[in-house]
Parts: C-alpha cells; structure tokens; sequence
C-alpha cells in the first residue's frame, strides 16, 4: 500500500514539475513568435523529456527514497542522473530565455 502512495506521489510532483516546463516551452515560443528573436524554445524538450524518463524509471525501478542507497544504487543513479542533466540544462535555458527577454535585441 505504501509503494503505491509512493508511486502516486512521484508521478504527481513530476507531472506539475512538467506542466511549469512546458509552460516555459510556452512562453519560449510566443516571445520568438511575436518578437521575431530566436529563443531556441524547443530545447526545453530536452529536459521535459529528461524529467518524465526520471520519473517513470523511479516508479517502476527505484520507488524508495528513504532506503538503503547500497541496495538499488544502479536504479537509483540512472534517475539521479537525468534528474540532474534534465535539471542543469533546464537552469542554462532559463537563464539564456530570461536573458533574451530582458536584455533585448544584441
């Protein structure tokens, strides 16, 4: 039963984190639209893409935060790991939209 809430849990933190993402894909693709700069807004599928994989490999394979980080550390490191890639490249593109948007034309 814990397992279960536990699964439920993850899907529905990472689906809200990945519904904010695609709102940022969202606001990337009307500010290239409407001013004309290129924004590269189809980059933020990359991390999109990297939290939904995290987040479905925890749920099927490594459902347990509070335990033995030894016992599934080979399911454990490969969430870990897109979590951080998808993470790092979601604060570099960011960063470069928020940059965009307020530096203007350069």
């Amino acid at each position: 039963m814990i397992e279960i809430l536990s699964s439920a849990l993850i899907v529905y933190s990472w689906t809200v984190a990945a519904v904010l993402v695609f709102f940022l894909f969202l606001i990337g693709r009307f500010y290239q639209l409407r001013f004309g700069q290129r924004s590269y807004y189809q980059l933020l599928l990359l991390p999109l893409l990297s939290f939904v994989v995290a987040a479905v490999w925890d749920v099927l394979f490594s459902n347990d935060y509070t335990g033995d980080p030894g016992l599934d550390f080979v399911g454990s490191f490969w969430s870990d790991l897109l979590l951080f890639v998808g993470g790092l490249g979601l604060i570099v593109l960011c960063y470069s939209l928020f940059r965009l948007m307020m530096g203007g034309r350069k």
